[in-house]
């Protein structure tokens, strides 16, 4: 059997860079294998991608050596995009790729420029929104999706081309639970139905440890290790061992958590909330309290980064009150809120401004913090160290990886420290080492007084770090309660997906 890919010897070095983003790989992939690919964040994996779909070295400036080849086509010969029938990638930011204003039509351009018939085009549409559960998104306009749901209709749209090679970056990183499985068994389906070659770039590797012929994991834009999944998985799955998850549990337990004998610092009452036509939120009520971990839960599009929007004021609500320390802030202007409620977007390209990693990293604080102007610089500094961006701080911070762009911007939030920490998928990109490196910081946070509301989709991050979990469903807040009850109650609706691996369900009446 011919190899679908063949790399020899490939090595690049991004323009301006001293250091290569892939150094000597040599990878061979066949027709129905599937492999995933891991590594820290910044080790080179997006790198590697773009390499494989041929817009490396085209539409990426720098220095290439050795060669990509995909059935037997050399890339080099080939100009940005002219493998698209051949090769599929879904990238990262799924935004980055979607360039029409319908579901529909984003999943039809693909095969139309293609130059297929029409009825095979409605054919293909249909059945690639069915394959990732995103049938009912077919007439919605594409600005409207949220994160996750634009993540769903961006691998649909590389779906309908059915590529000899699909590739995809993280593809699960803004999905919830449920969705997640869907598109694994989609995966699962096109691996075993059409024998088609797939790459899977992920950190979140538990459910394709079942799916994967192989491992490859890359440090420094290197091939560490490659091999079945067995040794491979035990030896790089985060958390494998559970001795991480356990020690957090075991913290947790002894953690006095947030006082609620003392006055919620945010309360929201019956807030209602809409746009383009559409109530997203209604009548949502919750209160949080100084020292707590929240996780915000739900389906994708059930309202979680509409609520941190409101909360912020960048929506504004169409009904409803919110009130901060006692303050009524329904009426009032970011401006007024930003001291004290710190948002990271979903999308970090959405919220970065600066031409070098330093200067955005300190922008917000300029404005915002209560500290001394002198201080600023040695708090930034110390930040960008403890989360491993120090080496970047003149970088273009657009040229940082996903993870490395959400850890940046955190540090900007950080920098001048809001009571508040409003959170949308940070933990996005993160590796097992950064991700306990996150999770610290909301800690210490979280020990000073102050609260994190955190969209989040790892339940097993939820079960060890989180106080109490706000769950979404149709634009209603549906529990409201501390974890062990939330998951319980989860578990009991038919939602056992938003469960830990290991989470044993409690008896009737017991108590943990």
């Amino acid at each position: 059997m011919k190899p679908v890919v063949i790399v020899e010897n490939l090595s690049f070095t991004y323009c301006g860079a001293v250091v290569r983003a892939l150094d000597g790989l040599n990878l061979k992939v066949y027709p129905g294998q599937f492999l995933t690919i891991t590594g820290p964040s910044g080790c080179g994996k997006s790198t590697l991608a773009l390499c494989l779909a041929g817009f490396i070295p085209h539409a990426y400036p720098g220095k290439m050596e050795g060669a990509v080849r995909i059935q037997g086509r050399d890339t080099r010969d080939y100009p940005a995009g002219a493998l698209s029938g051949i090769v599929g990638l879904v990238q990262q930011d799924p935004e980055a790729q979607l360039c029409t204003l319908t579901v529909k039509d984003e999943v039809a351009f693909g095969p139309e420029n293609l130059c297929l018939p029409p009825a095979e085009i409605r054919e293909r549409v249909h059945w690639a929104l069915e394959a990732v559960g995103a049938l009912d998104l077919l007439e919605r306009r594409v600005h409207t999706l949220s994160g996750g749901e634009k993540q769903r209709v961006a691998i649909a749209s590389v779906l309908a081309m059915t590529p000899s090679l699909l590739i995809l970056d993280e593809p699960t990183a803004n999905l919830d639970p449920s969705c997640t499985r869907e598109v694994l068994q989609t995966l699962q389906r096109l691996k075993a139905e059409r024998g088609m070659a797939i790459i899977v770039i992920e950190h979140r590797l538990e459910g394709l440890a079942a799916l994967s012929d192989d491992f490859l994991f890359m440090d420094k834009g290197r091939m560490v290790a490659v091999g079945a999944t067995g040794e491979i998985g035990k030896r790089y799955v985060p958390g494998g061992d559970k001795g991480s998850t356990a020690l957090r549990r075991q913290e947790k337990a002894t953690d006095p958590g947030p006082k609620k004998d003392s006055p919620p610092l945010l309360t929201v009452e019956n807030l209602r909330v809409g746009y383009g036509g559409r109530d997203v939120l209604q009548g949502i009520g919750f209160s949080l309290y100084p020292g707590e971990i929240v996780a915000l839960m739900g389906d994708n599009g059930s309202g979680k980064t509409t609520l941190l929007l409101a909360l912020l004021g960048l929506l504004k609500p169409g009904g409803g009150k919110i009130r901060l320390a006692g303050e009524e802030i329904t009426g009032k202007k970011v401006t007024h809120r930003a001291r004290d409620l710190g948002l990271i977007f979903q999308n970090p390209n959405h919220q970065i401004f600066e031409k070098t990693v330093a200067r955005e990293a300190a922008l917000p604080a300029r404005f915002l913090s209560r500290e001394a102007p002198a201080g600023i610089p040695v708090k930034v500094d110390k930040l960008l160290a403890d989360f491993q961006l120090q080496q970047y701080g003149d970088v273009n911070p657009f040229t940082l990886s996903l993870g490395e762009k959400k850890r940046l911007t955190l540090v900007s939030v950080l920098a001048y420290s809001p009571r508040i920490l409003l959170l949308d998928e940070p933990l996005v990109g993160q590796d097992s080492n950064r991700l306990e490196m996150l999770l610290a910081a909301l800690e210490e946070h979280r020990s000073r007084g102050g609260i994190a509301l955190m969209v989040c989709h790892e339940p097993a991050v939820v079960a060890s770090c989180c106080h109490r979990v706000l769950f979404l469903g149709e634009g209603r807040l549906l529990i409201d309660a501390p974890v062990e009850e939330a998951l319980t109650r989860l578990a009991r609706t038919g939602r056992a997906e938003y469960l830990p691996p290991d989470y044993v369900l409690p008896a009737a009446g017991e108590r943990r």
